[in-house]
């Protein structure tokens, strides 16, 4: 099947077959699909938190409003941004550069150092706002390319934005890491009598959503 075909087997799943879990090697390749994400700079500063523990997903119920994706699906994707980026974050993203890029033939120390100066005057000049807004943003481009991740190996998921960030942050201790949660992706696999499966997908006609110039 193709990448169209695969999108058009997804949907929003709104109740999820409690029986079915994602193997290990599928959520390892799952951690790789979106690993392999673009974020701008390619700092990636985000993390994702990945909760397979039932006791924990019953327990961030709440903070969700009760939707039973949370607790019922497979593995709970938890996105999460830095809540402030700190000269020390772009250092280790740098190292990193540093040392995969190294037997690069177009690698230069002197390049990657200009490109590290360039990314601190941008990202640390940032209105605290709008570097809070950007950050959350990142999560997003991840969190698309594991959706079409997912339904490429046919795991279903649905996004979920519907939570109280600060009782998830709780829950999982994030303020000590200097993160927020931004998104939630409960995945699995869907119940057989979700009735939603069956719904035809409406999306805007081409005419409506696109313009060509």
């Amino acid at each position: 099947m193709n990448i169209i075909d695969s999108l058009n087997w997804r949907y929003a799943t709104t109740k999820f077959d409690t029986q079915r879990i994602i193997s290990d090697s599928d959520i390892d390749k799952l951690k790789e699909i979106v690993k392999l994400a673009p974020s701008s700079w390619g700092m990636q500063f985000y993390k994702i938190i990945i909760i397979k523990d039932n006791e924990l997903k019953q327990k961030l119920l709440p903070a969700a409003y009760n939707q039973n994706q949370v607790a019922d699906c497979s593995h709970l994707f938890v996105f999460c941004s830095l809540k402030k980026v700190f000269e020390e974050d772009i250092n280790q993203m740098i190292d990193e550069f540093h040392r995969l890029r190294v037997n690069d033939d177009n690698y230069s120390k002197e390049g990657t150092d200009k490109y590290a100066s360039g990314a601190k005057k941008s990202i640390l000049g940032m209105e605290p706002k709008k570097q809070s807004e950007w950050l959350k943003k990142q999560c997003y481009i991840a969190l698309g390319q594991l959706m079409v991740g997912c339904a490429d190996m046919r795991i279903d998921s649905c996004p979920m934005e519907g939570f109280k960030s600060d009782e998830v942050d709780e829950i999982l201790d994030l303020q000590s890491q200097n993160l927020t949660s931004v998104v939630l992706l409960p995945s699995g696999y869907r119940s057989e009598d979700d009735k939603y499966q069956h719904k035809t997908k409406v999306r805007k006609p081409n005419n409506l959503l696109f313009e060509d110039k």
